[in-house]
Parts: structure tokens; C-alpha cells; sequence
């Protein structure tokens, strides 16, 4: 009797480390942001759809009817507006106003664009934007 209790409270203890350390299996709630080039994203939206990404670009004000703030390969890009070389960001631009015109980090979900869209996607779920520190070029 004593044997089958033990064994009893050992399967469930088992069964309860399983429950506890599984993780989801989608693996959404888990998986971290990983990092690449927005050259990369853009040239191939659909291999990053729905992923975690971080990436890192030039934030300006996006084109287009919604006026999205948008994340630019390059600072020449986002001063003229070059609207096929950004993804959007779905921020409030007031939350990101200190950092327009600055090179960023961000990180969020992103999302591919339609096929037939004029736009290369867009991140939401931001988890972190915050300014590129490239390091001081003083030294």
C-alpha cells in the first residue's frame, strides 16, 4: 500500500513539473525578438510574418493617407520620404516624437503586406524602441 502512494505522489509530482515548465505550443507567448536587417524584411516580408523581429532603421514620418510613422533603411530615405524603403510602425507618434529623425531600435511583431499592397508591412506590439547608441564618435 505504502508502495502504490509513493508511486501515486510521484507521478503526480511528474505530471505537475510537465504542466509547469511546458511551454506554449504556438510558442507565441516565449519566443523572443530576434534581430534583422530591415533590408532583409522588406526584401522578404513573408518569411518574418507574424514574428518577433527587432530591427534597427531611421524614424521619420511615413507617408501615404494614414500618415503612419514609419522606420527607414537609411536617414536619406527618411528626410525624402522614400516610402518603398520603410515598414510602418504602429505607435502613437506622440509616444515617439523625441526620437523622430534618429536612428532606432525597435521591437514588435510584424506583419507582411498584402501581396497586391503599395507598402512593405508593419510592426505593432511594440515591445521597445529606444535610440540607436552607436557609441560616441568623439573618441
Amino acid at each position: 500500500m505504502r508502495h502504490r502512494a509513493l508511486l501515486m505522489l510521484m507521478a503526480a509530482l511528474y505530471s505537475c513539473t510537465i504542466a509547469l515548465f511546458a511551454q506554449d505550443p504556438s510558442g507565441q507567448h516565449n519566443r523572443r525578438p530576434h534581430p534583422v536587417s530591415l533590408i532583409q524584411v522588406i526584401a522578404k516580408p513573408n518569411d518574418f510574418d507574424g514574428q518577433p523581429i527587432k530591427v534597427v532603421g531611421f524614424l521619420g514620418p511615413g507617408g501615404g493617407v494614414d500618415r503612419a510613422v514609419g522606420l527607414f533603411v537609411s536617414e536619406i530615405d527618411g528626410r525624402n520620404f522614400i516610402v518603398p524603403n520603410s515598414i510602418d510602425l504602429h505607435v502613437n507618434e506622440s509616444t515617439v516624437k523625441d526620437l523622430m529623425g534618429k536612428y532606432v531600435e525597435v521591437s514588435g511583431t510584424y506583419h507582411a503586406p498584402d501581396p497586391r499592397a503599395h507598402y512593405n508591412g508593419y510592426i505593432d506590439q511594440v515591445l521597445d524602441i529606444k535610440p540607436l547608441n552607436a557609441g560616441d564618435a568623439s573618441k
